[in-house]
């Protein structure tokens, strides 16, 4: 045998005993690459974008095993099927089974989103979209737009946007998101974009609803709607120019491609509808419920701001001054102290102006069962009953200039006395402090004196110079603070210019939280002073009603949610500067 065949013989050999030693011990498999590419269509029987359409299944062949995830939520028919169609896995294809007489003449689309994924790694076929019609013409026209929250302009995923005929004979026009089913629906995307194609030349409807019964009916109190209160034309879908800048810049960030495929979306139509979801509020007033608490207190709540909210006592005659009033900021509560602590249930017919809406009956005794047991343990009156609290608003024992100090207390006074205070500012000491009551239930008081930069003030409030109507009083305190540095602080100054409607105009932190708000009726140079160094955001609301508040929508008379603009730039304000711009609002 020749060398060269005999070593090509050994090497067989060889060869074939490793697979036959791996056949018969066989071991975990080795990693690999993960499979991260995504199941792709073969094939599809009718073929997608069938026209003349007359079949009662549609088999869709996949490169590989698949399932589908979450088909409730993900897949969308336009128009909308009555029945749900019944979705059937067979080898590497999808069975679809339609159950009902299809409309003549019609493109249907049926969009799948997500829900296709491979067998082992769920890794989804993205927006996969099967057409066809049962005309002699896939109808080709589009629309597209975004979704976004009234109140903060953000965008709104997950949600339906629907399309109507212009009219429809036997339902009038306010009542057709109600009473009838879209002709074409999509579902927004994560930037709260939406594209709904395969339209048929005719004027739409356009309304996008939170539709928590997925029924395409807005029929719950707690949906929310989003409408244009114009009809609309769908278009042909363009191809848009590339901008070479804005391509090269969404490949230098390949983690962030919302914001290149939006604009993409935004140039392939001559028109873009931005819509504005809200929730309307229930027109019918309603009491909600009623909270108890110990020391005697009870709270009213109401579903939205009363107009005269009230009770009446229907078992006892408590006599005069037994309890204090107040009234939340937005209507909406009216919390009752009770002052006499022998009472120990109470009747209550509640109303608002003549509308009577209950009557229910609450027990302090219960109120106090449940403060026992939050103490872990049984006590008496005079233990469970604490001394009263008091807090300032100096945090962290600095006061920021621009705030007076305030004296919050646990509950209203029914007394206090301010000549025993030892007070030392700076270098002044002086007995008595210039506090002022300045709410309506004497639980807030502030001080009235005018402060320096980096002076420290000291307080000592001797035991029991205030009671509360509870007749509980105050432990000895001792507080102090210190002003900050008018160099630390710096100050925004912002030339407004407004149209027709007054402006409420809000300053924000980085979360949205309100810093400042400002009520404006005229165009006005408006400077907030005293700002720590941070990065803010401003937040100007419409008030179209004149009322000082946001208010919602109400799609039955064909109002939008008032208003909401945000300042285009985020606001950096640096210590020792002056921070000036100017925003013109319609």
């Amino acid at each position: 045998m020749k060398p060269v065949r005999k070593f090509f013989t050994v090497l067989l050999f060889a060869l074939t005993a490793i697979v036959l030693h791996h056949c018969a011990n066989p071991v975990s498999p080795g990693g690999g690459p993960k499979d991260d590419q995504p199941p792709q269509v073969v094939a599809s029987s009718p073929p997608n974008n069938t026209v003349l359409f007359n079949k009662k299944r549609i088999s869709i062949e996949f490169d590989e095993y698949v399932k589908l995830k979450n088909p409730n939520q993900q897949v969308l028919i336009s128009p909308p099927f009555s029945s749900k169609p019944e979705f059937k896995l067979r080898g590497k294809s999808l069975i679809i089974d339609i159950e009902e007489e299809l409309l003549p003449n019609t493109t249907y689309s049926i969009f799948f989103g997500n829900a296709i994924v491979d067998l082992t790694e769920d890794n989804p076929l993205v927006n996969y979209l099967y057409a066809f019609s049962t005309g002699d013409y896939i109808d080709s026209l589009a629309i597209a737009g975004e979704i976004v929250n009234a109140f903060d302009l953000k965008p709104r995923e997950n949600i339906f946007v629907m399309l109507f005929p212009a009219s429809i004979d036997t339902i009038p026009e306010d009542s057709i998101p109600m009473l009838s089913r879209p002709l074409y629906v999509a579902k927004t995307d994560a930037s709260g974009q939406f594209q709904l194609r395969y339209l048929r030349n005719e004027n739409y409807r356009l309304f996008a609803l939170n539709d928590v019964n997925s029924n395409y009916l807005f029929d719950q109190p707690n949906e929310e709607i989003a409408f244009l209160d114009s009809l609309i034309n769908p278009e042909i879908f363009k191809t848009p120019a590339i901008d070479t800048s804005a391509f090269l810049d969404s490949l230098a960030s390949e983690n962030d491609t919302t914001q290149s495929d939006s604009l993409n979306i935004r140039n392939s139509f001559n028109n873009y509808y931005q819509l504005f979801m809200f929730q309307q509020v229930d027109s019918t007033q309603r009491f909600l419920d009623i909270e108890v608490f110990y020391p005697p207190k009870f709270r009213i709540n109401y579903l939205f701001a009363a107009d005269e909210p009230k009770y009446k006592v229907l078992n006892q005659n408590p006599g005069n001054d037994w309890k204090i009033e107040q009234l939340s900021k937005g209507r909406d509560s009216l919390t009752v102290w009770v002052n006499d602590m022998n009472l120990d249930s109470l009747q209550l017919e509640i109303a608002d102006g003549d509308s009577i809406f209950d009557t229910v009956m609450i027990s302090f005794g219960k109120a106090r069962e449940a403060a026992e047991l939050k103490k872990g343990k049984r006590k008496k009156d005079d233990e469970l009953i604490e001394r009263l609290q008091i807090k300032t608003n100096a945090r962290g024992r600095i006061l920021d200039l621009g705030k007076q100090l305030r004296l919050i207390m646990g509950n209203p006074l029914k007394s206090w006395n301010f000549s025993t205070t030892f007070f030392v500012a700076g270098q002044d000491t002086m007995t008595g402090a210039p506090f002022k009551v300045i709410d309506s239930i004497a639980s807030i008081f502030e001080l009235e004196y005018e402060m320096t930069e980096e002076t420290t003030y000291e307080f000592i409030f001797p035991d029991s110079i205030f009671m509360s109507i509870y007749d509980v009083t105050n432990d000895s305190l001792q507080a102090s603070f210190t002003t900050g540095k008018i160099s630390d602080y710096g100050n925004l100054v912002l030339n407004l210019e407004i149209g027709e409607y007054p402006y409420l105009i809000q300053l924000l932190d980085k979360k949205e939280n309100k810093v400042k708000e400002f009520y404006i009726t005229e165009s006005q140079t408006l400077k907030i002073e005293y700002l720590r160094p941070d990065s803010f955001l401003l937040k100007a609301v419409q008030d179209a009603h004149r009322n000082k508040r946001w208010d919602t929508g109400v799609y039955t008379e064909n109002r939008q949610a008032e208003n909401v603009f945000y300042f285009p730039l985020e606001l950096q304000v640096r210590a020792n500067w002056d921070v000036e711009e100017s925003w013109k609002l319609p």
